[in-house]
């Protein structure tokens, strides 16, 4: 039962790999779902650095990789290769989520993990139902 005093725990695969930001790709990597992505690039020690984290709640995660590369949808890819030339993408290839306001809740969450530069963290907001989310990534 939802209760705004209980922590609700979430579970939560990323892709594979990270895929290299190519219009190219989507068509093979970028699936035609709703979801959650991020826009990543690797510091020189090849650790990740999230700059972007995406919620695809409206359309799928392969159109919202479009729009971020025909400039459609902000970031536009363009700007961030400007200081980031090896820009790539991942998603969660697979949540527990079971409806809009759990996906919202682990977007929530990733944004204040990762706290990406091009994400207006306080305009995000957990869905409000629990007193604590957590995430397990796998």
């Amino acid at each position: 039962m939802e209760n705004a005093t209980e922590k609700k725990t979430y579970h939560v695969r990323n892709s594979e790999k990270c895929f290299r930001f190519k219009p190219e790709a989507f068509m093979n990597h970028a699936p035609d779902r709703l979801g959650i992505y991020e826009l990543v690039t690797f510091d020189q020690n090849q650790n990740p650095i999230v700059l972007y984290v995406g919620a695809a709640f409206d359309r799928n995660i392969r159109a919202c990789l479009e729009a971020h590369a025909d400039g459609s949808l902000k970031p536009a890819a363009s700007e961030l290769m400007v200081e980031h030339p090896n820009l790539y993408f991942d998603y969660l290839e697979k949540t527990d989520a079971k409806s809009k306001d759990d996906a919202q809740d682990i977007y929530w969450w990733l944004v204040n993990k990762h706290k990406p530069a091009h994400n207006n963290a306080a305009a995000i907001q957990p869905s409000g139902r629990f007193g604590a989310i957590d995430v397990i990534e796998e």
